[in-house]
This record gives C-alpha cells, sequence and structure tokens, in this order.
C-alpha cells in the first residue's frame, strides 16, 4: 500500500489513490484545464472543489454544521458566489486551481468505478482530505453536475484507515432510534484496489445564532448508546476494558500503573455501558427538522461507559471552538461534565468514575499509535489524561485539579464493530447546563470552508497549519 502521507505532498498521494494505475498526474501549473479549486491553498489542500461544474462548486461548498455562526454561514454564502461564477470563476480563483494531467490512457481509475457503481454518467467529485496524520484518507463527495449529491465515499489506504473504513460501514448497517439519525449506507466494497464505503448524504443543519458549545439534549446520547447492546456491569467486565487489556503491554510502567490505579478504584461500582460515537462534536452533528444527523462513525464502539461522548463533546468544544490547550480543555470538560452526566441518568457515586475512565480511553489511544508505529510526540491529550489520573491518584480524590500546559488535540484508533441495537433506560431531565463558551470571532480571511464532513474544524474557522500532528482526533 501507499506510504504514510503525514509528512508527504498531499497531491501526488492523492492522485496515487485516485488513479492507481499511474495515468495521471494531479498538478498546481500545466496544460491540463483546472479540476477544482484547493482550499485554503494548492500547497495546503483540506478540500479540492469541483471547477468544472458551478452548481457541483455551490453545492461543494454548502456544508453546514452545528459549528458554524452566523458569520460562518456568512463566508460560505461568499464562497458560493464566487465558485457559482462559472468562467468568471476560474480567472478570480486561478492561484488555486489543481488540475489532473493524464499521462496516459486510464485503466483502473476509482473515480471511474464509483460512478459506475452509482450509474452516474456525468459524477463531479469534491476530495476533502483533512489534515496530515496515521488515519488521513480522502472523503469524496459525490455530485452530478446539477449539484446534487449522491452520497459520500470514504477511501481506505493502509492498515487503519482499512479498519476505520470498515468500523464505520459496519455501524452505518444499524438502524438508530429518533432523535438520532446517520447516514445510510449505500455500498461497502473494493474499487481500484481499496475499500471503499459509499454513504447516503445528509441534510445540512438549519442556519444558527450561534454555533452549539452546549451538548445535546440526554435523548441523543442515550439514542447513541442503544445502538449497542446497554449493560449493567463491573468495569472489569466491560468490552472497553477488553480494548484496554489488548494494549496494556505497550504501555510504559507509569501508564500501566495509572491506567490500572484508576479501574480498582472502581471495581466495585455497576457501570452502565452500551454504545458510543468516539467523536460526536458540533462539525459532525446536522441538527434539522427536529433530528440530528450524525456522521463520521470510524471510532464508533459497543461496550463502553455511558457518558464517554458528553465528556468527549466538552472536551473537543474546548480544543476546538475556544483554542484550549489539552490540559485547560480537560480542566474545562472536568467543571462541566457531572451535570451532563446527571442529565443522562449516570449516579452521583459513578460520575467520577466515568470521567476517570474517559481519561484512561484518551490514554488507550496514545498507547494503540505508539505501538502501531506511529509517530507520538505531537499527540498530547494522551499525557495530558495521563498527569491528570496520577494528580488525581496522588491526592486521594477526583481527576479535576489544574495541571501544567500542553498543547491540543489526539488522533484515535482502536474501534469495536456494532452488535444488534437494544434499548436504554430514559433518563430524568434536570435543568438546563450553564452558559457555554462565548462564540469567538471569526476572520474572513480563508476563500473557501475547511470540510466539516471530513471531521475537521479549526480554531476561529481557519484550517491548521500543514504538519501539526496535534489537530485531529
Amino acid at each position: 500500500m501507499l506510504t504514510d502521507p503525514t509528512h508527504r505532498d498531499p497531491l501526488p498521494w492523492l492522485a496515487e489513490i485516485l488513479w492507481p494505475d499511474g495515468s495521471t498526474d494531479i498538478e498546481l501549473d500545466g496544460p491540463a484545464e483546472p479540476r477544482w479549486w484547493a482550499s485554503p491553498s494548492p500547497s495546503d489542500p483540506r478540500i479540492l472543489v469541483p471547477a468544472t461544474a458551478p452548481a457541483a462548486a455551490r453545492a461543494a461548498v454548502r456544508r453546514y454544521h452545528d459549528g458554524f455562526d452566523t458569520r460562518l454561514r456568512l463566508r460560505s454564502l461568499a464562497a458560493e458566489a464566487i465558485v457559482g461564477l462559472g468562467p468568471l470563476a476560474g480567472a478570480t480563483l486561478r492561484r488555486y486551481q489543481v488540475a489532473a494531467h493524464h499521462r496516459s490512457e486510464v485503466r483502473s481509475g476509482l473515480l471511474d468505478g464509483i460512478a459506475n457503481l452509482l450509474g452516474i454518467d456525468d459524477l463531479v467529485v469534491a476530495a476533502s482530505l483533512s489534515v496530515p496524520k496515521s488515519n488521513r484518507k480522502p472523503v469524496l463527495q459525490l455530485l452530478d453536475r446539477s449539484g446534487t449529491c449522491h452520497g459520500w465515499a470514504k477511501v481506505a489506504w493502509n492498515e487503519p484507515t482499512e479498519r476505520l473504513v470498515a468500523n464505520e460501514a459496519a455501524w452505518l448497517a444499524a438502524e438508530p432510534t429518533p432523535p438520532l439519525s446517520i447516514p445510510r449506507l449505500l455500498h461497502d466494497t473494493e474499487i481500484a484496489g481499496h475499500r471503499v464505503f459509499i454513504a447516503s448524504a445528509v441534510p445540512p443543519a438549519r442556519l444558527p445564532r450561534r454555533r452549539r458549545t452546549r451538548p445535546p439534549g440526554p435523548d441523543l446520547f442515550l439514542s447513541v448508546a442503544a445502538m449497542g447492546t446497554p449493560e449493567l456491569v463491573s468495569i472489569k467486565e466491560s468490552l472497553w476494558w477488553r480494548s484496554v487489556e489488548s494494549v496494556i503491554e505497550h504501555a510504559t510502567p507509569r501508564e500501566r500503573l495509572a491506567m490500572q490505579a484508576a479501574v480498582e478504584a472502581c471495581y466495585r461500582l455497576r457501570i452502565r455501558t452500551g454504545a458510543w460515537h468516539g467523536d460526536l462534536t458540533p462539525w459532525n452533528l446536522m441538527t434539522a427538522g427536529g433530528r440530528h444527523h450524525l456522521i463520521d462513525w470510524e471510532f464508533a464502539a459497543d461496550g463502553v461507559p455511558l457518558g464517554f461522548d458528553l465528556c468527549h463533546f466538552h472536551t473537543q468544544v474546548a480544543a476546538e471552538l475556544r483554542g484550549l490547550d489539552a490540559v485547560a480543555a480537560l480542566d474545562h470538560s472536568a467543571r462541566l461534565s457531572p451535570h451532563g452526566l446527571a442529565r443522562i441518568g449516570i449516579e452521583p457515586q459513578n460520575r467520577t468514575a466515568v470521567w476517570q475512565l474517559y481519561l484512561v480511553e484518551l490514554l488507550r489511544r496514545l498507547i494503540v499509535l505508539r505501538a502501531e508505529g506511529y509517530p507520538v510526540d505531537g499527540v498530547t491529550f494522551g499525557p495530558a489524561a495521563l498527569d491528570r489520573l496520577e494528580r488525581a491518584q496522588g491526592a486521594g480524590r477526583s481527576a479535576i485539579a489544574p495541571a501544567s500546559s500542553a498543547p491540543s488535540p489526539v488522533s484515535d484508533t482502536g474501534p469495536v464493530a456494532p452488535p444488534p441495537p437494544a434499548p436504554v433506560p430514559a433518563a430524568t431531565p434536570e435543568p438546563a447546563p450553564p452558559a457555554g463558551i462565548e462564540p469567538i470571532v471569526v476572520e474572513f480571511d480563508d476563500l473557501l470552508p475547511v470540510d466539516p464532513l471530513a471531521g475537521e474544524v479549526t480554531r476561529a474557522g481557519r484550517p491548521p497549519k500543514v504538519g501539526n500532528p496535534n489537530h485531529g482526533r
């Protein structure tokens, strides 16, 4: 398979995936007509917008999620207006253009295979590349020239992305209960030597006055949990603990001691478990028509303590929307999570335990990356979680304590495929949580929005710099 794209030029890497027969180059300058416009720039592409069909280009930048506020919506509308200029857009966006140069006849192109599978003669593709990291993969928005979106494709190219794509495909085959809605799995197959799944399109989020910094209501978290097998078990009987045990041999002595101590501290408790999404954040939510459309199920797993998704929501909002470092983001999450855990029905004696076990999960993700040979120098949520666990255990109290500053956030791995869904007991609603973070100012300094459906959101709405190993999940 292809080599790690973390420190590679992403355009040749993408060309190898889309045209594995070596027939085609993706280049910034050349004789070929431009096929895409690159945002934020051709040297740092995160999203490639079609340059050959104005209606498809407008649809490609019309991606509203719950992380959008009015400012981001206005920026997106401005981008729609520019890319919809047709021939005039070519002159306006010349420095953003990217061309596909066919050096020889295409024999086994991935895009042709997808077009044949969907029966679309005029397939137009917008490509999302996310940030450079070990699990970076192309996410393709599948459009026709009229701008109709026929679905989304995720393309695996190495072992970690194969595992993530397979896991998400398995979860998308499940049946959620309202108010949760998920994309339908349309195809899960191999095309041009790559594992590919195609999921249905989801409606964009309604226009919010301000971006969502408070978590959704408890019904959504309970609906996600119900996609697994809800149980009331001791933590060492859970599927999640087995996933920890499977990697603990790769932990350092400090990590192993902290993880085992956290579990031993709550082994007498009965913990409610079920499914978790693994990255339930505003940029993976599209709230519309009374339904929560939740995408990006790569990291979903079953048998996980109920409440992990809520803790992760607060952590990621603090890191990505407020720009806090890893430790400060965990501080923020530690302050807000107990109230949310109460709202979804977590018993008082279990709330601190769930929070500490969530810290163990962050540490587990770091260990998995390291065991698989990926660089972890910039992955700071794991070390921050370790610091918190050690401080809590040393003080004999909960993990809510200040710690030294560290950068942010972390990449994930380690899914578990879903069992058939089962009901979760409803929780009794409590008063609304305290006011969230105030919206931050978004500068109108990028031409096109970073792609939310590839799992990316950026501080102040701006794309992160190339090579930032902290960005991602």
